[in-house]
């Protein structure tokens, strides 16, 4: 039981790092951000932070991951060929808007982890392997629709699902108040992924 609970402790310490260094990071800067100022963010001392992370590049691994996970928890559920795919598109679509209107700091720190990944091969990974696994749900659900007679016979879903997650996160880098055509910008993308019989009904 003891140790059970020192685990949730350190689990819980570790969060608390990330989230600390993911404000620093949005507010000053991957350039600027120092161990000890996130041990002074948490409340802890230079010794006690580096129990939990080793050096700078560890911190920065742990804030990919949970930044990474962060954005991951606000998605819809896994895409399904028993559901509608249009609503689950726009359930995707969603979920990424409300990120970007409620949780900046997450599409703001994805923005510097992304310039450091070419000099820190580890975030590379992460990074790569996270925007592939958010553009296959994409994918997913295209080729869920085009089986539906939803989306295009000749839709291919990875394009289109590169199209799509290219053109919205554009708006990443705009901040809350930029993100007006959001949506105008999914429906011209949509309409192009309809079947012609769903695309004239809703002309």
């Amino acid at each position: 039981m003891n140790d059970k609970h020192a685990y949730i402790r350190k689990d819980g310490r570790r969060a608390m790092i990330a989230r600390a260094a993911r404000a620093l990071i949005v507010e000053n800067g991957y350039a600027a951000l120092r161990t000890r100022d996130v041990a002074a963010r948490v409340g802890i001392n230079i010794s006690t932070l580096h129990f939990h992370v080793a050096n700078k590049s560890a911190l920065v691994a742990l804030v990919a991951e949970t930044t990474r996970d962060a954005f991951l928890d606000l998605l819809p559920p896994a895409p399904d060929p028993t559901r509608p795919a249009q609503a689950q598109l726009r359930a995707e679509a969603q979920a990424y808007f409300f990120s970007l209107r409620d949780r900046p700091e997450l599409a703001a720190c994805f923005a510097q982890l992304m310039q450091l990944a070419g000099a820190e091969p580890a975030i590379a990974v992460q990074m790569d392997s996270f925007a592939q696994s958010w553009c296959q749900r994409y994918a997913e659900i295209l080729a869920i629709g085009r089986t539906q007679g939803v989306f295009r016979a000749n839709l291919d879903p990875l394009a289109a699902a590169l199209a799509m997650t290219g053109a919205l996160t554009a708006f990443a880098p705009r901040g809350p108040k930029g993100l007006a055509m959001f949506w105008p910008v999914f429906g011209e993308l949509e309409r192009g992924f309809l079947a012609a019989s769903d695309r004239e009904g809703r002309q």
